[in-house]
């Protein structure tokens, strides 16, 4: 199982899939403006196929290359840091320089809304803010909501500050892969709801703090593509799994909820067919995706991944069943692990180790059981991003 969840991560490899598409006519100048967790790796595609005359990149990686006409901001992730608010500024003078003959490319993916931000209010009250809404279980929906309102960049407000011709390539990392939401939609033609914003606020309690109405229009003619999502990676899986023997169902990239009530969900379609109530035969691979979230009540570590593989520690117990939940980026919550394999003895295994899943879920401290007993998926940053897969093999 942990080859094929290594393989199917490595498969959606942001520089691979970027310098496949890069097949846009340049300008007379190209400029480019990259930023999430894999612009890395865009970055350096794009730079290989068109000659750029001045770029941004702000990225959540450690090591940063060097590159005379590009600019390398390490921004912060999950939350936006002063590096995160330079580089969005620094993007903005450069594009504003640009003209109607010339080329802005944006590589845009996951995470993309804490590594480039230009807030309205001051960056501590905003983090404070995103802070509350993830704790309170907001949805990446209502969460973008937020984000837009209270910045100069977001929700297609970024389009607005040059007049050169725009494409942006996207790596999607949201369910439905809607461009008004990926890395909140900084390059996308949309409406931001104020209104809609503060009831938000409002309605998980947070105080709401005084911003500035928008000044900029975004624009309605810029090119958008979509170059990977959740869907193309759990085709991907499939592939994988076929190479090793099993048929597969994909249950599609949409899966959303509460992580330990959608392991319910999920345990029980498993449960069924390892009992030989399905129509599908044995052995067989049970593949979906998207985004769960976790309403945090303890101080543990972990993230939405290994809580819903803990929650599926007590369902697969005595069962034929392997389930492994993983993020594509690499990082899950406020762990160092991307997530977490259990099979039908995990529990027993827990239990010879005087440990309790119950005990551990209650607290949100997924991670500290799961390496207890050397069961987390450990990958470090990946440079991608598509969401969260589920994989499960019943046998």
């Amino acid at each position: 199982m942990k080859e094929i969840v290594l393989k199917t991560i490595r498969s959606v490899d942001p520089y691979k899939i970027t310098k496949e598409k890069c097949t846009v006519r340049p300008g007379k100048k190209n400029f480019l403006v990259a930023f999430g967790k894999a612009s890395l790796g865009m970055a350096k595609a794009i730079s290989e196929v068109f000659e750029i005359s001045a770029g941004v990149v702000s990225t959540n990686e450690d090591t940063l290359p060097e590159n005379g006409k590009i600019e390398y901001f390490q921004g912060g992730h999950p939350f936006p840091n002063r590096e995160s608010v330079k580089a969005a500024k620094r993007a903005i003078e450069i594009i504003r320089s640009a003209t109607d003959e010339d080329l802005v490319i944006f590589a845009i993916s996951g995470g993309g809304s804490a590594l480039f931000e230009y807030p309205k209010v001051d960056l501590e009250i905003l983090n404070e803010i995103t802070k509350q809404l993830m704790r309170s279980g907001a949805d990446i929906y209502e969460l973008n909501t937020v984000r837009k309102a209270l910045s100069y960049v977001k929700g297609g407000k970024m389009s607005g500050f040059t007049k050169a011709r725009i494409v942006s390539f996207v790596i999607s990392d949201v369910v439905g892969d809607d461009l008004s939401t990926i890395a909140s939609g900084p390059t996308y033609p949309q409406s931001v709801n104020t209104e809609d914003a503060i009831a938000i606020m409002e309605k998980y309690k947070i105080k709401v703090p005084s911003f500035q109405k928008d000044d900029v229009v975004p624009r309605k003619d810029v090119d958008h593509v979509i170059i990977a999502s959740n869907k193309d990676a759990c085709e991907n899986a499939r592939r994988f799994l076929k190479d090793a023997g099993y048929d597969s169902f994909y249950l599609g990239s949409s899966i959303q909820g509460e992580a330990r009530e959608v392991a319910r969900v999920l345990g029980g379609i498993y449960t069924e067919i390892e009992r030989g109530s399905s129509d599908l035969k044995k052995p067989v691979a049970i593949i979906s995706g998207g985004e769960t979230t976790v309403n945090v009540k303890g101080n543990g570590l972990g993230g939405r991944n290994q809580e819903m593989a803990l929650a599926m520690v007590e369902i697969t117990k005595d069962k034929k069943i392997t389930f492994a939940s993983f993020g594509t980026d690499g990082i899950d919550g406020n762990s160092p692990a991307d997530g977490a394999i259990v099979d039908g003895k995990t529990f027993e295994m827990a239990k010879s180790f005087n440990l309790d899943p119950k005990e551990f879920l209650s607290r949100n401290d997924s991670f500290n059981f799961f390496d207890k007993i050397n069961l987390s998926i450990v990958t470090g940053p990946t440079g991608t991003n598509v969401m969260d897969i589920q994989i499960a093999i019943v046998e």
